[in-house]
């Protein structure tokens, strides 16, 4: 199965003038805001709040962090249900918006990123604890205002950007065939190694914020195909170390030796994503990853995370288990991921 569905506006500025139509749209005249503390910075929310038209009635849930249980998104529903809501918007980061997506299925749904993690697209991501989660919804709308992502910090903004690099390649290199998702990882990939130092390194730099906003949006659709074994080791070492939400700083760490045990099984495709990054040929992918993580300061190695073996065997177990390993090119054992692991330590 093949499909793109949902609308998204892309565009600065964006949220004021295209969330009171959608809605509008929608019908929602009372929704349910879901928010988290990327969508509590700055003037972020003052301006979400300011967009609703004046006869909209919002309930607003505040301060979800990573980690997530599911005791609270059975919270969630519940206010739902009983201010009778009758629309959901998600506003902030990866934790807000999967959160939203969780929320009553029959609903209408809108995603507004505040941050060039997610789009509210794609695998539900790794701040869930105890909770299966095979088929998340997609929001019936997106809205993309790259003016939202300014104010992240500069090792937020790192993260998140290596997070949605890392998923447009595996999505490419993903064992599914959906020739679309493909181009769309591609392109995705080469926008966020063109933008996303200067993103990091000027907070205030609208258009590389924006290029990562395309980036992520880019990533949301392209994993639709299914993503690989750096994500599922990323977020079962995250659950071990209790780095809720924050998987996308152990991607640097992990790539190369991920993609070095993949290499058999994607040879093909080499060529074409060093073209995507601007890679000489037969250059090395992962070293010329691992060198920008490096200068974005994220770790080259997971050994500081302090983990013991016992640790490293069950997030192996774990990465084994992940869905993201379904569509690894080549399947991983939970043994083939204890030894990727010890590598990177």
């Amino acid at each position: 199965m093949i499909s793109f569905v949902t609308r998204i506006h892309f565009a600065d500025r964006v949220l004021e003038d295209a969330l009171p139509e959608e809605l509008e749209k929608l019908g929602i005249r009372r929704p349910l805001i879901v928010t988290d503390e990327a969508g509590e910075r700055d003037d972020c929310l003052d301006r979400l709040f300011d967009s609703l038209p004046a006869l909209c009635e919002p309930i607003h849930l505040n301060g979800f962090r990573p980690k997530v249980m599911t005791g609270q998104i059975r919270g969630a529903s519940a206010t739902y249900s009983n201010n009778r809501c009758d629309g959901i918007i998600g506003f902030g980061g990866a934790v807000a918006l999967d959160l939203a997506r969780l929320i009553d299925a029959r609903s209408q749904l809108i995603t507004i990123p505040t941050t060039t993690e997610s789009v509210g697209l794609g695998p539900i991501g790794g701040a869930f604890v105890g909770t299966e989660i095979c088929n998340p919804r997609n929001p019936s709308v997106v809205l993309c205002d790259a003016t939202l992502t300014v104010g992240a910090s500069a090792y937020a903004t790192a993260i998140a950007g290596m997070d949605t690099l890392t998923h447009c390649l595996e999505a490419y290199l993903g064992t599914a065939f959906n020739p679309p998702a493909d181009g769309i990882a591609l392109e995705g990939l080469r926008r966020a190694m063109r933008h996303l130092s200067r993103a990091v390194h000027n907070g205030n730099d609208i258009e590389a914020r924006r290029e990562m906003l395309a980036a992520a949006l880019n990533a949301g659709l392209a994993a639709r195909k299914g993503l690989g074994g750096i994500d599922a080791a990323a977020k079962a070492l995250e659950a071990q170390a209790g780095l809720w939400g924050r998987h996308g700083a152990l991607n640097a760490a992990l790539l190369p030796h991920v993609l070095a045990f993949n290499t058999p099984a994607v040879g093909d495709r080499l060529p074409v994503i060093r073209e995507a990054l601007g890679v000489p040929s037969g250059g090395d992918v992962a070293a010329v990853i691992a060198d920008l993580g490096a200068r974005l300061g994220l770790p080259g190695r997971i050994g500081s995370l302090g983990l013991g073996r016992a640790d490293l065997r069950r997030a192996a177990k774990a990465a084994a288990a992940d869905p993201a390993n379904q569509t690894n090119p080549r399947l991983a054992t939970a043994e083939d991921y204890l030894r990727l692991l010890q590598e990177a330590c």
